[in-house]
């Protein structure tokens, strides 16, 4: 097995795939932030509606697409009318986050094109906010309109959408630098909102660290110990994302295998949880994964 196959194989399926990095997509977007163009915040609002009711006629942690590709309709129908909608482009990120990580099985081909889409999306929303606060791929600071634009939040689906496509495209992710970019990327929402999306960053960063094996010249940046660290931070901001209780537990057990205890309470936590109205999808996930991983401890 090549390094460029082991970069992105056992860190991008295990930080995106599984129910995505942090499961926690966002239950109502913010309302859009001005466009202005004839149809395009009612076409906005309906996707809105759409995603809302994401999680009706779930089974568990696995929804049902329809509504969700009926959000993903409409956000497109929004970016056709304003190619240049940075509200459009930014939940259509989310909702195809949701569409491949939570709606069961779907064609390896339909999920590879949504993926496709995805990561090309978050390089334009990128490009628009790095245009408006100062950075360059997200890398350095800006000045006072950093607040201007929601950049956390494109810079947090952003890398989210990097990691999803890595994992369908392994040798062009590795060439690509995609580990250093999705680091780039949520080290960007660390300084300017940590708690964006709950802490959902530390997730991103903690799996990047424990997960990315080192490599001379490529990923040698990489830190099993900041990772551990990077999710008991986000644990600490948010102690309701079930995803980081999750996550935490996971890496516990890989890494400091003697913490098992510890790992084993968080697991027992996150399977006990009551999901949360605006999660109950996300939150369900977790409690299964959580359950399955107790099974299996001695």
């Amino acid at each position: 097995m090549g390094p460029a196959r082991v970069i992105a194989g056992p860190v991008f399926s295990g930080l995106l795939l599984a129910g995505g990095p942090f499961g926690q997509a966002p239950g109502a977007p913010a309302p859009p932030t001005g466009d202005s163009k004839p149809g395009v915040a009612e076409a906005i609002e309906a996707g809105d509606a759409h995603y809302a009711r994401r999680a009706e006629g779930a089974k568990g942690g696995t929804a049902l697409p329809f509504h969700t590709d009926g959000a993903i309709v409409e956000y497109h129908r929004a970016l056709a009318l304003d190619p240049q909608s940075l509200d459009a482009r930014l939940r259509l990120m989310r909702a195809i986050f949701f569409r491949t990580g939570f709606c069961g099985e779907m064609n390896d081909r339909d999920k590879v094109r949504l993926l496709d889409e995805a990561k090309a999306i978050a390089e334009q929303a990128v490009a628009e906010v790095d245009a408006s606060t100062g950075r360059h791929k997200a890398r350095v600071p800006g000045g006072p309109a950093v607040t201007a634009l929601p950049s956390a939040e494109v810079y947090l689906w952003a890398a989210v959408s990097w990691g999803q496509w890595a994992v369908y495209h392994r040798m062009s992710a590795a060439w690509q630098g995609a580990p250093k970019r999705i680091r780039d990327l949520a080290e960007a929402v660390l300084s300017i909102d940590p708690a964006t999306e709950q802490h959902g960053t530390y997730i991103i960063l903690g799996r990047l660290h424990c997960e990315v094996p080192r490599i001379v010249g490529l990923t040698g940046w990489v830190s099993c110990a900041k990772g551990i660290a990077y999710l008991r931070q986000g644990l600490a901001g948010a102690p309701d994302n079930q995803a980081l209780v999750f996550f935490l537990a996971d890496a516990i057990l890989k890494r400091e295998p003697s913490r098992v205890e510890e790992a084993r309470a968080l697991l027992q936590r996150c399977a006990a949880s009551t999901p949360r109205t605006d999660w109950a999808v996300e939150d369900k996930h977790y409690a299964e994964e959580a359950r399955d991983r107790l099974a299996g401890l001695r």
